[in-house]
């Protein structure tokens, strides 16, 4: 079987700082920024403490073990009666057999993928330049 291998000097194709992980990371900070905004301005419709729109945080942006920056926004802690918050944001995602579903995390998510790109875009152009 034949085998064809390529090496290439990326520092002499790309600017200083573009293969820096900390860039990439920093990148993805500023897309999930875009998002818990999103996600919260999304949640905040469906307010009966505000318990579970203001539970919505970022985690902090690392590289998994295949190599790609992963960051997520997600709903954190309980409300004053106990209840999870994720529990209350999948309920009204998606329903239940007594309520029906009250889309909002994935509407959130799809309007702002625009944003997330040009906050992600802004942020390289910074660090690059």
């Amino acid at each position: 079987m034949a085998k064809f291998t390529f090496g290439i000097d990326l520092d002499y194709i790309f600017p200083k700082g573009l293969n820096d992980e900390n860039l990439v990371l920093d990148m993805v900070k500023a897309g999930q920024e875009v998002m818990r905004e999103s996600i919260q301005s999304g949640a905040s419709k469906h307010r009966k403490t505000g318990s579970m729109a203001s539970s919505v945080k970022c985690s902090k942006p690392t590289i998994n073990r295949s190599g790609a920056a992963v960051g997520r926004v997600k709903f954190y802690g309980k409300d004053k009666n106990g209840m999870q918050n994720w529990y209350k944001a999948i309920w009204i995602e998606y329903g239940t057999r007594h309520q029906g579903a009250q889309p909002f995390v994935m509407s959130a998510i799809k309007s702002c993928e625009g944003s997330i790109r040009s906050a992600m875009e802004k942020t390289f152009n910074q660090k690059v330049r």
